[in-house]
């Protein structure tokens, strides 16, 4: 049984982190060796040997030379971590010497001069293509690259979160159509509930992950569970279009829906 500290046992968890993630990059695997190694030093930021190998595994001559100035900071006699930083010095005011001699002009505009390079792949942009990033600025394709796969959401994921959102939609407005005929103002506490359960769902059904493409999804079926719901009772009254238009002109059922919806993609942010 652990009997230790939770900082103790946070440590222990970076260094397993870290074992892993070095294994992962000895295997030839870079991308589960960074994921692993950013995980080691958001656990515990004073893992040196963490940030040293996160700075050999990363292409961006800022997030290496940041790495190397945390080891540093951390232990200022690491001769492994200065060597390597002199070596990005040096390679950086190469890249600042070379960008002071040519005009650049940025890639995706070439009529545009400009000063500025994405400082993680080198290449040229302009204001308007230049993003804001923890680390200075870089081009939108870097940005999409380096985005959290949190974020990264396949169609296939979309189609299931929109499945999924669809069924407990359709249950939701069920459950919203009786609470509306009992006491409509009980629909401002149990809309939200039933929206955090759809998205619960939709989260079951695709686990770990997030944004805008399965907010969107999780919405619409929601929407689509409402008309689901329509086509039911009007299959059940022997009148599809009829029960189908008497739940669309239902106000009390868009209230819900507005609800659902919103507690629903907040919790998917």
């Amino acid at each position: 049984m652990d009997t230790g500290t939770p900082e103790e046992t946070t440590r222990q968890l970076s260094r397993r982190l870290l074992r892993d993630g070095i294994a992962a990059a000895r295997a030839g695997d870079v991308e589960t060796a960074r994921r692993l190694l950013r995980q080691a030093t958001e656990l515990d930021e004073s893992n040196v040997e963490a940030w040293l190998w996160r700075s050999t595994l990363t292409d961006s001559l800022a997030d290496k030379k940041a790495y190397l100035e945390q080891a540093l900071a951390l232990d200022p006699d690491n001769e492994e971590a200065r060597a390597a930083l002199e070596k990005v010095l040096e390679r950086e005011g190469a890249l600042a010497e070379r960008a002071a001699e040519t005009p650049l002009y940025c890639t995706v505009h070439p009529d545009r001069e400009t000063v500025l390079r994405c400082n993680r792949c080198g290449r040229p942009m302009c204001v308007e293509c230049a993003v804001r990033h923890p680390v200075g600025l870089r081009c939108r394709e870097c940005v999409r690259e380096t985005r959290s796969p949190v974020y990264n959401v396949s169609p296939a994921q979309v189609a299931l979160a929109l499945l999924v959102s669809t069924l407990a939609g359709a249950v939701g407005a069920l459950v919203a159509l009786f609470v509306s005929g009992v006491f409509w103002f009980l629909l401002l506490f149990v809309s939200p509930a039933i929206g955090g359960g759809v998205a619960a769902a939709v989260e079951r059904a695709v686990p770990r992950k997030r944004g805008r493409a399965l907010q969107a999804a999780t919405v619409v079926g929601i929407v689509l569970g409402l008309v689901l719901l329509g086509l039911g009772v009007g299959v059940v009254n022997g009148q599809p279009g009829r029960g189908l238009l008497a739940v669309l002109l239902n106000l009390f059922l868009w209230l819900y829906v507005v609800l659902a919806a919103t507690t629903a993609a907040a919790r998917l942010r």
